[in-house]
């Protein structure tokens, strides 16, 4: 099973996260480093996105 490190953070204090991710090797396997660093980097956009809450809201004066 292939491991990774992610994270994210907003540059504040205490707003820094970090995940082991694990991948199963199958989901790998028959791949050549490009296909596998674009699987990885799709894995990690989902995860940031799950891990970040995020919106906007119109201000009217």
């Amino acid at each position: 099973m292939a491991k990774f490190k992610f994270s994210v953070s907003t540059g504040y204090v205490g707003s820094k996260r970090e995940e082991i991710v694990e991948i199963e090797d199958f989901e790998l396997k028959g791949m050549d480093e490009e296909q596998k660093t674009n699987y990885i980097n799709e894995v990690f956009e989902e995860w940031v996105w799950e891990n970040v809450s995020n919106g906007w809201e119109e201000i009217e004066d």
